[in-house]
């Protein structure tokens, strides 16, 4: 029904030249096609406003359309664009005089989530708490932000009782505010929480996936990526068949993150009953997807699996190269037992065999040629160059 209104008033803007009107309308569709997760279509409207605000000169509406692609973008899981948009969103609102308005304090949670779906939980948790302080007086976005912040908590390990009052003001707002997707998004961290302390109880995350499903897909995921995740319930009854409905959830919502997560689980799975041929693929083929979105702890998480598996096979040399390529992986993403579990597999090895992996790592040093350190930065001129061009055209 929306829909169908809504082309009779681009029918309308169309047939009287209006184009700000029809950036309106093209901005209404997209936000449509989200809700019901047909990302596709939601970014070739939002693309259609912001070309519309941007022959206009219209700077507003043209962060608007930028923001709704970015977020698109990052369900896809395509974060290095999503970060480029929505950063050119922000410094058009600030162009407007907009910095702390509704939809820059939006930008900050967006560029908060991508963060967080990278695991800088650092630099995510400092955007979020800029949200929470701007919306002291606004209970929703409050709400969600305290969430958004707690999420970040419980995965670095932040102490229990920091969490809960956290929790708990959140809980108190959706009470207040009677907000069905705060008073789950509560439910759902309370239960994370309650898991990384030894409650392997999933009554609560059931309960949350039956008020999600149909209604909230990123709710859902949320749900499922932590009753999949095999390393969560090494303490308690695991069913695995969570993995599976975690990763065709994510194909069929083309969420490429939970779509790695979901190999890596069943990875995990396959490990367990001591299949490491199939286990060695699943996480192979998850850390080209974790590489690809530059996702720092589920690349550290498959490459000490893989490391593991090499050093239970004898291989210690490629043992040594993964562990020690997930190191920095772990400090990026502030997972300090981790980081911890690393240095005690490290100092379990022979020095010579040490010794003999840093030789091999200086004749690799030595062999790269001198061209290859700047290619990152060269990549992300080119990403930035086709944009100028596209928005050009």
């Amino acid at each position: 029904m929306a829909m169908k209104h809504g082309q009779s008033a681009l029918s309308l803007a169309q047939s009287t030249g209006n184009n700000e009107k029809q950036c309106h309308v093209f901005l209404h569709f997209s936000f449509i096609k989200c809700r019901i997760d047909d990302y596709t279509a939601g970014q070739v409207y939002a693309k259609e406003a912001h070309r519309l605000a941007r022959s206009m000169g219209h700077l507003y509406r043209e962060a608007l359309g930028l923001c709704v692609e970015a977020d698109i973008l990052r369900g896809l899981g395509n974060y290095t664009r999503c970060t480029l948009l929505a950063e050119r969103a922000r410094n058009l609102l600030d162009m407007c005089g907009l910095p702390d308005s509704f939809e820059g304090n939006a930008l900050k949670t967006l560029l908060g989530e991508i963060q967080s779906h990278k695991s800088q939980y650092a630099e995510a948790h400092s955007l979020h708490n800029q949200v929470a302080q701007a919306a002291v007086n606004d209970p929703f976005p409050l709400g969600i932000s305290l969430m958004n912040i707690v999420d970040i908590e419980v995965s670095m390990g932040t102490a229990k009782h920091e969490i809960q009052r956290k929790i708990n003001e959140a809980q108190t707002i959706s009470k207040v505010i009677g907000n069905i997707k705060l008073s789950t998004m509560c439910d759902i961290v309370q239960a994370g929480l309650n898991l990384r302390e030894g409650d392997m109880s999933t009554v609560l995350f059931c309960k949350c996936l039956r008020a999600s499903w149909g209604n909230d897909s990123e709710l859902v995921s949320q749900c499922l990526e932590r009753l999949g995740d095999v390393s969560c319930w090494i303490n308690g009854p695991h069913e695995s068949t969570w993995s599976t409905v975690l990763l065709a959830h994510s194909l069929k919502q083309k969420e490429k993150l939970g779509i790695h997560k979901g190999l890596q689980f069943i990875g995990d799975v396959f490990l367990q009953e001591n299949d490491e041929v199939t286990a060695i693929s699943l996480f192979t083929l998850a850390l080209q997807g974790f590489t690809a979105m530059d996702v720092h702890r589920s690349r550290a998480e498959c490459m000490i699996r893989l490391g593991d598996i090499s050093e239970k096979n004898g291989d210690l040399l490629n043992a040594l190269e993964l562990w020690e390529l997930a190191r920095p992986l772990f400090v990026h993403s502030s997972q300090t037992k981790q980081i911890q579990a690393i240095d005690e597999r490290m100092s379990g090895v022979n020095e010579d065999v040490k010794e003999q992996y840093q030789n091999q790592v200086r004749l690799v040093e030595l062999s790269v040629p001198a061209g290859k350190v700047t290619e990152v930065e060269e990549v992300d001129s080119e990403i930035e160059l086709e944009l100028d061009e596209a928005e050009v055209e």
